[in-house]
């Protein structure tokens, strides 16, 4: 029966500054989550910046890529032009 009374008895003062200390402390973590939300949102604008921006650049390297084929693909090379060569040099010869 003893027993049985220590349980339903209320708090005493020893236990109340004890959790007072848990509540400070659990509002300084709320207080710190807070924060830290914050930033968690600065850094995902920031990402999302970061991804518009690398869209387009991606855009940019692609138009390039295109353009450095075609000029690859018109582009003339040493033994083209080493037989364009001796073509102009018999035609100036022939004159």
């Amino acid at each position: 029966m003893a027993k049985a009374k220590k349980q339903n008895q209320k708090p005493t003062k020893k236990n109340s500054p004890s959790r007072d200390e848990y509540t400070v402390a659990l509002e300084d973590l709320r207080s710190q989550f807070g924060v830290f939300g914050e930033g968690l949102g600065y850094v995902s604008d920031k990402m999302d910046e970061v991804n518009s921006r690398l869209a387009n650049v991606e855009t940019e390297l692609e138009f390039v890529k295109n353009e450095l084929g075609i000029i690859r693909h018109n582009q003339v090379t040493r033994d083209e032009f080493r037989l364009l060569e001796t073509r102009v040099v018999r035609l100036e010869r022939a004159k």
